[in-house]
């Protein structure tokens, strides 16, 4: 539906965007995501037609509209700050972007239905909490029936059960509306819970994009592993093919000289003394609820990690034995 080809924007000496290259297809949620400065809101901004791009190209449906206004393209646009007008209603707002001819009170009931509003349209945005805030804008943007809705960091400003309970109305809804969505996040674990496609950058560039769980289980770098899921990075060299690392020796093959080696903590159990690939001593155990969070010194070398797993009876001090399965490893140089 919508391709975004080589798009580079550079403010003055600054190269905010490089070269940046996705597609989505109709009815997809993609997520562009990344540390702040890595380029994604300016990207969603020039998809929006509120920022020029210095070169590349929008096409949609196969037409480009680089050039095109804002208006035209005809793209519902929630905003980080949600961008509600203080001295204007619910309603007011909802129908600020469409034709009076068409702000009937039929399509009012349809957009405050849809998102969970009904019965709250003469109220003004300071008496609604930010979960109804956040509806409010959202019915807003699909109030112009969107070709595309473009969601800039839509649950940053929610506390934890709030944006809990948000996320999901969002995600449900747009399902069942087949909206094509690209939202801009720096939460990955919204990205994941969300998206169909995430696309991830650094320094205006895309480092990796695919589905969600291709990307968690095969990153293809140390960045992209640590940004997209917590990972256990031990340093280590090549002893003729067998990994050499200060918590212990693992055959692995095609290894090179120097690199790191990556470990999900979902892949790490507790083993025994006569059975184990890496071992240390628990210097630090923190309780997370269902889980404790160990971390493990090496006995050679002042290195450590840590990583979370169920509930154990180690205490501090305790020489600790992991097993860890060889083809759940992941070796960047």
């Amino acid at each position: 539906m919508l391709k975004v080809k080589n798009v580079s924007k550079s403010y003055g000496e600054v190269k905010a965007v490089d070269d940046v290259s996705f597609e989505i297809s109709e009815g997809e949620i993609l997520s562009l995501t990344g540390e702040s400065g890595c380029g994604k809101s300016t990207i969603m901004r020039i998809i929006a037609g509120l920022e020029k791009l210095d070169k590349g190209s929008i096409f949609l449906n196969e037409q480009d509209i680089s050039s095109w206004k804002p208006e035209k393209r005809k793209f519902g646009f929630v905003f980080q700050n949600l961008s509600l007008f203080p001295h204007l209603s619910v309603r007011d707002n909802v129908f600020f972007a469409i034709s009076k001819k068409d702000r009937t009170n039929k399509r009012l009931s349809e957009l405050l239905g849809m998102t969970g509003m009904q019965g709250l349209e003469k109220r003004y945005p300071h008496e609604l909490s930010g979960g109804q805030q956040q509806r409010i804008a959202l019915a807003r943007a699909l109030a112009i029936s969107p070709r595309l809705l473009l969601l800039d960091e839509p649950f940053s400003s929610l506390d934890e059960l709030v944006k809990e309970k948000i996320r999901k109305e969002v995600f449900d809804l747009l399902k069942e509306l087949k909206i094509t969505t690209i939202m801009v996040s720096h939460q990955v674990y919204d990205s994941f819970l969300i998206a169909d496609k995430l696309v991830i950058l650094k320094n205006g560039s895309i480092l990796q994009d695919g589905n969600p769980i291709g990307i968690y289980q095969n990153p293809t770098s140390e960045y992209v592993s640590n940004f997209f899921g917590a990972s256990v990075i031990i340093k280590g060299t090549n002893n003729q093919q067998v990994a050499h690392t200060p918590f212990g020796d693992i055959a692995l093959p095609n290894l090179p000289d120097q690199f790191s080696l990556c470990i999900r903590p979902e892949n790490i159990s507790i083993n025994t003394a006569d059975d184990y690939d890496i071992t240390g001593i628990v210097k630090e155990k923190l309780f997370k609820g269902p889980h404790d969070v160990l971390t493990v010194r090496s006995s050679m070398k002042d290195e450590e990690f840590s990583f979370e797993t169920e509930r154990c009876s180690h205490k501090i001090g305790d020489p600790i034995f992991l097993k860890v399965p060889k083809d759940k490893i992941l070796v960047f140089e």
